[in-house]
């Protein structure tokens, strides 16, 4: 009867150690949820403001638009003094809006959507052996490995 004893402190033990890993991998897991929502939150304002940059600038744009469209009616009108200073004054704006939305721009394709919250996941995922593929690849590497 001790050996059958033993044999049922051993399965619940086994039984007490998958529980644990199982309360520890839910926990895990909801920490990579909080996580996700903290940084997709931060990632989207970031996304938020370079649009409405990006809108912004748009605007000015087509102001100075205007002006340079007034200035060039001016200066065929016969004004020549005031159509000059419209058509620097909305270049300057075009260029300068210009500038702005093509930064704007790169700025905001340089915000990768949650890419801390899936490297973690990555990284807690790799001792169990879930997750570890090749970022990259056809993925021939990992299979030359198992072999």
């Amino acid at each position: 009867m001790g050996t059958n004893h033993r044999g049922s402190d051993k399965a619940e033990g086994v039984f007490g150690l998958a529980r644990e890993t199982a309360d520890a991998l839910g926990q895990l897991t909801i920490q990579h949820l909080r996580l996700a929502r903290l940084e997709i939150k931060a990632d989207l304002r970031a996304m938020g403001l370079q649009a409405g940059l990006i809108a912004l600038l748009t605007a000015i744009a087509v102001v100075g638009y205007g002006l340079v469209m007034a200035g060039v009616a001016f200066i065929l009108g016969g004004g020549a003094n005031g159509g000059i200073t419209l058509v620097i004054i909305g270049a300057a704006h075009v260029v300068a809006a210009g500038v702005g939305i093509v930064i704007a721009r790169i700025r905001l394709r340089r915000v990768r959507f949650a890419n801390t919250t899936a490297g973690e996941v990555s990284r807690s995922l790799a001792p169990l052996g879930v997750g570890s593929a090749p970022a990259r690849g056809n993925g021939s590497e990992g299979a030359r490995d198992r072999s």
